[in-house]
């Protein structure tokens, strides 16, 4: 019973960052890397408003190519505007954050399983690189590394 337990613990934990462009998403991945452990890339909050899915999309396609060996999930924040889920959905975004109206949350998580994708109703809480003068520095702390 012990291992089964042990077993649903992802080892490493994966370490969460709040990103807003390239820069900052290449400084998680490269933490990530260096300390071998999974990267959770969350957009910054309500980012399908003002820079949208297909920014999004692309910014994962241009880290995943960078990075290819360092695990990673790839969250759009919706905030409440489900029209930007669907588009995100329609984009291939496969992990969005909805904080709107439950009833919509509901008939978007129904359009997100038949997709495979996933509804997150809760914007998890990360290490947010914005403003920061030395992204990698801090990213790299985040990660339990040494300085």
């Amino acid at each position: 019973r012990v291992i089964e337990i042990a077993r649903a613990i992802p080892d490493p934990p994966p370490v969460i960052f709040i990103v807003h462009g390239l820069p900052h998403l290449r400084a998680a991945l490269r933490a990530g890397a260096e300390s071998g452990r999974p990267v959770v890339a969350v957009s910054g909050q309500g980012a399908s408003a003002y820079a949208g899915a297909g920014w999004f999309v692309e910014l994962i396609r241009q880290a995943r190519a960078e990075f290819p060996h360092v695990p990673l999930t790839a969250m759009l924040d919706c905030a409440d505007r489900a029209g930007d889920a669907l588009a995100a959905f329609d984009a291939g975004v496969t992990e969005i954050i909805f904080t709107g109206h439950p009833d919509a949350g509901a008939r978007l998580r129904g359009i997100a399983a038949s997709l495979g994708a996933k509804l997150h109703d809760l914007r998890p809480e990360g290490l947010d690189l914005m403003n920061l003068k030395n992204p990698l520095f801090t990213a790299r702390r985040h990660c339990g590394l040494p300085p």
